[in-house]
């Protein structure tokens, strides 16, 4: 039989285009689309929606919660609120599809087919798809309670395509919880203009410690918490929800009141004498009545091993945790207790013959630290041991350890096994000290050498210094965008931090930690750990201008001339080999922040205070002026104080 090709040509094409046009009218398409060209999308106009925002019916929590933050913030931007529909309903104009539905199915974007945190900003004539990997988890959503929102570990990328739409095309910003960090620009149309955006964030895991723990008045400055559901906002605006499971600290405080008992022969000998009578003979009600720091573990007892391999196992078999054990999904932590600085390790002898008399980073490093690798061979040779048995059953799993204390480089007595992941402990405010910079990139250096593959992640300290008060302010936002960038360049793959507390003699109220001495620093390294192909000093300048608006160039002024006082390496060469950043009130405020600097600083702060011309912006620069500026007056003055008691 002869086939006439014309006929089936035509027949093909005419078949096409009626599937083309039947999708195209079930998403209310009025234009042919045109892939890669920009395509504006008219959300409000004068004031009025003319946009509807589309879940499905069920929605995902993920998909509930973005298209409630979606709707509030178009809302603060224009005035108008925009329906949320359902996709069974009927409805004409342009549609913003907010996570997976029918709609989003029949153009070919499905839930399943997102990468761990992937999403995207579609723009299609007359629809723009929202939507990334959300959990399926269907139970509904309250956006006044803070409880119903995504959970901190479950996937909730469609929330993610709705901060990155926010953040490109909508110019909103969030730079502290609360309204008072939120920034945006009132219009009343509202036209964004695009193609297509698909990624998901370098930095898998990143995690801001406690929150909860900032202070309602933002102010650094002891008192009330923050509400739960402000904190809550603000962690998902900053992308630190719905991160990869990932834990490293310390592993054993809880063998105290698990098996000290029964198995003293578990626990580090040599400190019988330092603990209090009885306890190795009962279980302790609580740990922290002991001593602030704990002997170790007999990390050579093979019962102690036996029972951690079996522990390790056991939870990536199950998930389930027991007391004080850190692990997350693919991870299960072996690090050692914590110490005042001379770690309390076993003094058995087949412990002793592990452990070096003299750290053998002295015969190669260059730069002296505090910190070194007399423990590395013993501690991660307990640590190999328990990877190589893990290995055999869960070879996709990972043990991790920190680069802190005597394990700060690696062993070298053998390699390292290839499933144990590293956290490394870094003052990531005193790189701006040349000691310090200098030896952090000998630490990197050096592991770089070890490994170029093995997992690592950051355990970041922003609370070195300290607060402003009697510390001078560490402000580096351009080094901090410098060290991510190396970070990144070294194949980082997640971030925690542990932000700047409150003086331990001013800690009365519940609050623990200061948001506003670091605030840019904080915001930079998040950023950049999510998307390391911004650019950082546009993010800086775009920080004054659009935060404190009239007040934008003296405040700039101010916060870049701390900046470059504490960046000075000619501030530290008092002791360029062996000063680290830690601050004495001598060298915060008779080097750093002298009396003549402090001087000319306040008159930036003056005027900063008479530019500032909204309501916001005048709260915006009091904050900063009660939280780091009134502190440095008072910490000068004292200090000039006591030098001229001295003096007389």
């Amino acid at each position: 039989m002869k086939t006439n090709w014309n006929n089936c040509y035509f027949k093909l094409v005419v078949c096409g285009a009626i599937m083309f046009y039947l999708i195209f009218i079930s998403v209310g398409y009025a234009k042919t689309f045109a892939y890669g060209n920009p395509i504006d999308a008219l959300l409000v106009k004068d004031g009025k929606p003319v946009a509807s925002i589309v879940i499905a019916k069920p929605a995902s929590r993920s998909a509930q919660f973005a298209a409630a933050e979606l709707q509030y913030h178009i809302e603060k931007i224009t005035g108008a609120r925009l329906p949320v529909v359902y996709d069974i309903q009927s409805v004409e104009g342009f549609r913003i599809l907010v996570g997976e539905s029918k709609i989003t199915r029949a153009l070919g974007f499905y839930n399943n087919d997102f990468k761990h945190q992937e999403y995207v900003i579609r723009f299609q004539p007359n629809a723009l798809i929202l939507m990334g990997r959300d959990k399926a988890d269907w139970e509904s959503m309250d956006y006044a309670k803070y409880e119903t929102y995504p959970a901190e570990l479950d996937e909730q990328a469609t929330c993610y395509a709705i901060y990155d739409f926010l953040e490109r095309f909508c110019g909103v910003r969030w730079y502290l919880p609360t309204e008072l960090g939120l920034v945006f620009s009132v219009k009343k149309t509202l036209v964004v203009k695009g193609t297509e955006i698909r990624r998901t964030p370098i930095m898998k895991y990143r995690r801001l410690y406690s929150l909860e723990l900032i202070p309602e008045t933002l102010c650094d400055e002891p008192g009330p918490l923050l509400s739960a559901r402000d904190a809550a906002l603000f962690a998902h605006r900053w992308r630190l929800t719905g991160i990869q499971p990932y834990a490293c600290n310390h592993s054993f405080y809880g063998y105290y009141n698990r098996h000290l008992k029964e198995h003293p022969e578990w626990f580090a000998k040599g400190y019988d004498k330092n603990m209090p009578d009885g306890t190795r003979n009962k279980p302790l009600k609580n740990i922290n009545d002991v001593a602030p720091y704990y002997p170790n573990m007999c990390y050579t007892n093979n019962e102690f091993l036996q029972h951690v391999i079996k522990r390790a196992k056991s939870f990536f078999d199950t998930g389930q945790k027991e007391g004080g054990e850190q692990a997350a999904g693919d991870f299960f932590s072996l690090c050692p207790m914590d110490s005042t600085g001379a770690d309390k390790m076993c003094k058995c002898p087949e412990c002793e013959k592990l452990l070096h008399k003299k750290p053998p980073c002295d015969s190669w490093r260059k730069q002296y630290f505090f910190w070194d690798d007399k423990h590395s061979d013993y501690i991660y040779g307990f640590v190999n041991k328990v990877a190589r048995e893990t290995a055999k059953t869960h070879p996709d799993k990972y043990l991790t350890m920190f680069a802190y204390h005597q394990t700060y480089y690696p062993p070298s007595r053998e390699p390292l096994e290839t499933n144990v992941a590293i956290s490394f402990c870094i003052h990531a405010l005193l790189r701006a000290v040349p000691a310090m910079d200098r030896a952090v990139n000998e630490l990197l250096d050096k592991w770089d050498e070890e490994s170029l593959q093995r997992p690592k992640y950051l355990w970041l300290y922003f609370h070195r210094p300290g607060p402003a008060n009697p510390y001078f302010p560490a402000f580096m936002p351009h080094k901090m965008v410098q060290q991510m960038k190396d970070y990144h360049k070294r194949g980082f793959r997640g971030i925690f931090v542990e932000p700047p507390y409150f003086p331990q003699s001013a800690a009365k109220g519940n609050a623990k930690w200061a948001p506003i001495v670091n605030q840019l620093e904080l915001y930079i390294a998040f950023k950049l750990a999510d998307d390391p192909t911004l650019d950082g000093t546009q993010m800086i300048d775009e920080f004054f201008r659009l935060y404190y608006g009239a007040a934008a160039q003296p405040m700039q002024a101010l916060y870049e001339k701390i900046e470059q006082i504490y960046c000075d390496s000619v501030n530290y060469s008092f002791n360029p080999e062996r000063y680290f950043g830690y601050q004495t009130k001598d060298i915060a405020w008779g080097k750093l922040g002298t009396t003549k600097r402090v001087t000319e600083l306040g008159k930036l702060m003056d005027s900063a205070k008479k530019a500032a011309k909204t309501d916001v912006e005048k709260r915006r620069v009091d904050i900063f002026e009660k939280s780091v500026w009134k502190p440095m007056q008072t910490a000068n003055a004292e200090y000039k104080g006591s030098i001229t008691s001295l003096k007389n």
